[in-house]
């Protein structure tokens, strides 16, 4: 592929704008609809925009049948795992993108910007606009309100939680995909900077990449069966005091391995979701059939490896995933600030420093693997998701 492709629109391809016109015949040329240029990087006005956009739709598949408004559908049952989690203080900490983001200076290099982890209510945690009230009714049924408590032979179960963690994630794209193409048609020589373009062709490759996710899912559901989706569940005999979905592919195993998630280019993830229930806990984590051979032995290892070890892998990894976390007040409260300020940092995290923080981990749980002495995984550092 021509390394250019990252940072440059060519000619002859679809124009960013989303009009369907190739880019020479559409935005090339054309002037800044906002000559007065803001003080705020690109990147941050886009993050502003997507505070600003209410974008409803429905993401069932049978959009023939949607009907009454489109609601603010949960991605983590209000009235099970968030009410768990809130309390009678009924709230609960998460980053919450509709607030203004911090704008961090810094000498010489690009600001940065951050999203704080703050309060908020129950009732309007990991909420988005992506149901009809028919469709959010139906499709997660099994795991709502009135449902039993998870059970681990459910396939119904696990194929609603994985798709649940699946689907928010991908109308969370859209939404990202379709609030660029907005910016470009109005400011298309600001969007033609290198960075921006780049943002771009992230946003595009993630589309593909959960496109064939999407259609696996939507034929299930349009069947009505449950097929297709393997299941790691690792079930805690407590109640934990936080919970997150996430649609991801984490770079190492247990052991600090790189897991090879990437084929030919294409990125493979699975869908974690981790929840609390009265007297226990569980993380599922879930990949197409299709792609079992990609976390076969990640998934052997899991279910093989001590309880404790196991928290120890996900206290290291989820910060480095925690967009879609959410923390009660039991625990976000037994963090001192420079916990809580270490912990948003590793939530803002994209791009190369990501990366850079992502091998240094890896690192860590080699290290913690391969150590002479036996490791003592108990002990898992301060940012420490499981703290009783």
């Amino acid at each position: 592929m021509n390394p250019l492709a990252y940072f440059k629109i060519f000619n002859n391809e679809d124009c960013p704008c989303g009009s369907g016109k190739k880019f020479k015949e559409c935005c090339k040329g054309k002037p800044d609809q906002q000559p007065i240029q803001s003080k705020k990087p690109p990147e941050v006005q886009i993050m502003e925009q997507m505070r600003k956009a209410m974008v409803k739709c429905c993401m069932h598949p049978d959009q023939s049948n949607c009907n009454g408004k489109i609601k603010n559908a949960h991605a983590l049952q209000n009235n099970k795992i968030i009410s768990l989690l809130a309390g009678t203080e009924r709230h609960v900490y998460t980053m919450d993108k509709k607030r203004q983001p911090l704008i961090i200076p810094i000498e010489g290099e690009e600001p940065e910007v951050m999203v704080e982890f703050s309060k908020v209510s129950a009732n309007d945690a990991t909420t988005e606009t992506c149901f009809c009230d028919r469709h959010d009714n139906i499709a997660f049924a099994v795991i709502e309100k009135g449902a039993p408590d998870f059970d681990v032979n459910s396939e119904p179960m696990k194929f609603v939680y994985a798709y649940k963690a699946f689907i928010f994630e991908y109308y969370k794209q859209e939404v990202s995909h379709k609030i660029f193409q907005q910016c470009f048609k109005k400011r298309p020589p600001v969007f033609q900077l290198p960075q921006m373009v780049g943002l771009y062709r992230v946003s595009q490759l993630r589309l593909k990449e959960f496109e064939p996710v999407k259609r696996h899912f939507d034929s299930e559901i349009l069947s009505g069966t449950y097929n297709g989706i393997e299941t790691c569940v690792i079930t805690i005999p407590e109640r934990i005091n936080f919970a997150n979905y996430a649609f991801i592919a984490p770079d190492y195993d247990l052991n600090g391995r790189r897991i090879k998630h990437t084929k030919k280019g294409v990125m493979h993830r699975i869908a974690i979701t981790a929840f609390p229930e009265d007297t226990k806990s569980y993380i599922l984590l879930s990949c197409l059939s299709t792609e079992k051979h990609i976390y076969a032995k990640f998934f052997e290892q899991i279910n093989n490896a001590p309880l404790e070890k196991i928290k120890y892998y996900f206290s290291m990894i989820l910060p480095l995933f925690s967009e879609n976390m959410v923390l009660s007040p039991v625990l976000w409260n037994k963090w001192d600030d420079e916990i809580k300020m270490a912990f948003t940092f590793y939530a803002n995290l994209n791009g190369e420093t990501f990366k850079r923080y992502s091998i240094a981990i890896g690192m860590g749980l080699r290290n913690a693997a391969n150590s002479k002495v036996p490791f003592d995984y108990s002990k898992r550092g301060k940012i420490d998701l499981f703290k009783k």
